[in-house]
């Protein structure tokens, strides 16, 4: 003969077993995990390069022509090249480290032409402005861009004012021309 459990007792356990069989699935299925990863490179890419030429040759050296009396003016052309690979606006300074040089007055002419010894034709940028020691801008090419290969022509003309001091004749100096550029997006 079986032997039988009270009604409520054989309820419990029931329940209890019932609870069990979910658990025990539960765990069963949570214990088989699926999962995937997947990874990408992107292509080769490379940066751009600023790079900014005055004249023919890195460093560019250019000789005013003619020796100046006091009143007497000499002009030189100066051009600037985009040899990067990104487009650029530039700032254009003046500076001497020179007695001479900073007794001259500046005249820059955007893309101007050299006349004798004065520049001619052109956007007349600055006008008889004096050379300081320490660099000073006097132009931006923003918002105008520089575009890669681009070239552009300056005549740079100085002159020695006619009340320039005695203790200057015979003297040589130099005025140092800086330009700075700054890539831009095209």
């Amino acid at each position: 003969m079986i032997a039988r459990l009270p009604r409520s007792t054989s309820r419990r356990i029931r329940a209890l077993l019932s609870c069990g069989i979910v658990l025990g699935a539960g765990a069963v299925g949570t214990t088989a995990l699926w999962s995937t990863t997947a990874a990408t490179t992107s292509a080769e890419f490379t940066t751009a390069d600023v790079k900014i030429r005055a004249g023919d040759a890195e460093p560019y050296s250019f000789t005013f022509p003619g020796s100046l009396l006091p009143g007497g003016t000499t002009a030189q052309i100066v051009d600037v090249h985009n040899i990067g690979s990104a487009a650029f606006v530039y700032t254009a300074s003046r500076s001497s480290t020179t007695a001479l040089g900073q007794a001259m007055q500046l005249t820059a002419v955007h893309g101007g032409s050299v006349s004798g010894t004065t520049c001619t034709g052109g956007t007349t940028v600055v006008s008889n402005t004096s050379v300081p020691a320490g660099p000073t801008q006097f132009w931006t090419s923003s918002p105008t861009v520089l575009a890669v290969d681009g070239v552009d022509s300056w005549c740079f003309q100085l002159t020695l004012p006619t009340g320039a001091l005695p203790s200057l004749a015979a003297q040589t100096g130099n005025v140092q021309f800086l330009f700075v550029a700054t890539g831009t997006a095209s």
